[in-house]
């Protein structure tokens, strides 16, 4: 039997790898400098990470679209390099990703197990507290 997780991540990581593909025809078109493509890209990604909402499909997200950064939008026919500022690009894309999808992810209510949380709201009678109090 497939958990719901799994089957979810199946359509997620192609429906991000498909929107890493068109964020780099539009930046393609639209953007001229490489480093305001870098930076577009890098918005676009984490937008992809907020659609998404999972950590994994916006990673590989972030993956693809630095894939296809270095191939097309820094270099030329899609030729990878591997230098310094590449690696750094594949930091600043997937590290976008993972923020956008951290942004809309649920966030728990307990932080640790020493801090309390309120579980059941039990309402009061006002008189009777404030007889109580004075």
């Amino acid at each position: 039997m497939v958990s719901r997780h799994a089957t979810s991540l199946e359509l997620l990581i192609p429906g991000a790898a498909a929107m890493a593909v068109g964020s780099v025809v539009v930046v393609a078109v639209a953007v001229p400098e490489v480093s305001e493509r870098v930076a577009a890209m890098a918005g676009l990604t984490a937008l992809i990470g907020l659609i998404v909402r999972r950590p994994v499909a916006a990673g590989v997200a972030g993956l693809i679209g630095w894939f296809l950064t270095t191939g097309f939008l820094v270099n030329g026919l899609g030729e990878l390099t591997f230098t310094t500022a590449d690696w750094s690009r594949l930091a600043l894309l997937t590290g976008a990703g993972l923020v956008g999808a951290a942004m809309r992810s649920p966030m728990p209510l307990r932080v640790s197990a020493w801090v309390p949380v309120v579980t059941a709201y039990r309402p009061i009678d006002r008189f009777a507290h404030h007889k109580t109090l004075s």
